[in-house]
C-alpha cells in the first residue's frame, strides 16, 4: 500500500479513483463494477480512512477522510457509449495500481490514453458488428437478399451516426434518427426490389439500436439493490426504445409501407 504525503495527495488520489470509474460507466460498465473500481484505487493508500463511494449512470460521488479532513469530490458522466476493451483495460489499471508503486502522474497517462486510444477501426468495428447483428433478418424469417439488404442499410446508417457524433445529440434524437436513417435505406432497395420483405431488413438493421446492454445491466444494478442507477438504466432503455419506435412508425406511416 502506498502512503500519501499531503493532502494535495489525497486530492489527486480522489480524482484518479473518479477518473477511473466515470471512464467505466462512459463506456457501459455496470455500476457496481465503476464503484468497486473507485473504492480499489482509494483504499491502495493507507493512510485514509471513511472512504464511501456512490456511482449513479449520470455522476460519480466520492469522499475520504485524510489526517482528520474530509475530501468529498463530486463529477458527473455524461453521454456513454459502450466499448468492452476499455473496460477491461480500467480494470486491470485499478488491480495493477493497487499492487504497485505506480505514481500518480504515471497512472493519470495510463487512463488518458486509455480514454483517447482508438482499440478498433471504425470500418472493422461497424463491419464485424453489422455482419452478426443481420442474422436476427434471417431469424425472423427472412432470406439471404434481405440479409445482404440488412446489412447495406445499417452499415450506411452507422456511418452516418458516427459523423454526427461530434454534434452531442442526446440519445433519444440521435436513435430517432438511426431509425430514421434504416426506413428510409430500407425503402429505397424495396424501390429498386431487392428485398422481397421490408419487415426483415428493418428488424435485422434496427437491433444495432436496440438497448439490449443498457437494460441488462439496468436489471442487474436492481438486483444489486442499485435501485436508483436501475431505474434511471431502464428509464434510458425506454426512451431508446421509444425513439426507434417513433423513428421507424412516422417514416412508414408516411411511406405507406
Amino acid at each position: 500500500m502506498r502512503n500519501l504525503n499531503d493532502l494535495a495527495d489525497a486530492k489527486q488520489l480522489i480524482k484518479l479513483a473518479i477518473h477511473a470509474g466515470r471512464l467505466q460507466i462512459k463506456n457501459g460498465a455496470e455500476i457496481y463494477r465503476a464503484e468497486d473500481t473507485v473504492l480499489r484505487i482509494c483504499k491502495s493508500a493507507q493512510n485514509v480512512s471513511k472512504i464511501d463511494a456512490h456511482v449513479l449512470p449520470s455522476g460519480i460521488f466520492v469522499s475520504l477522510e485524510f489526517e482528520d479532513e474530509i475530501i468529498t469530490v463530486f463529477k458527473s458522466v455524461g453521454a456513454s457509449t459502450t466499448n468492452m476493451s476499455k473496460i477491461d483495460k480500467i480494470n486491470t489499471f485499478s488491480r495493477n495500481f493497487v499492487i504497485s508503486t505506480m505514481s500518480m502522474e504515471t497512472a493519470f497517462k495510463i487512463l488518458n490514453n486509455i480514454e483517447m486510444k482508438m482499440t478498433q477501426n471504425i470500418l472493422s468495428l461497424i463491419f464485424t458488428q453489422d455482419f452478426v447483428e443481420h442474422f436476427f433478418s434471417v431469424l425472423f424469417g427472412g432470406q439471404l437478399r434481405e440479409f445482404i439488404c440488412a446489412y447495406i442499410v445499417t452499415f450506411t446508417t452507422s456511418l452516418i451516426l458516427r459523423k454526427i457524433e461530434p454534434f452531442k445529440l442526446n440519445f433519444v434524437v440521435t436513435n430517432f434518427i438511426g431509425a430514421f436513417l434504416i426506413s428510409i435505406f430500407t425503402f429505397l432497395l424495396y424501390l429498386l426490389n431487392l428485398p422481397q420483405s421490408v419487415d426483415e431488413v428493418i428488424i435485422g438493421s434496427i437491433m444495432i439500436l436496440v438497448p439490449g446492454l443498457v437494460a441488462t445491466n439496468a436489471v442487474r444494478d436492481i438486483m444489486n439493490s442499485d435501485f436508483l442507477s436501475g431505474l434511471i438504466g431502464l428509464t434510458k432503455a425506454i426512451f431508446i426504445a421509444l425513439g426507434i419506435a417513433i423513428g421507424v412508425g412516422l417514416t412508414l406511416s408516411f411511406l405507406r409501407l
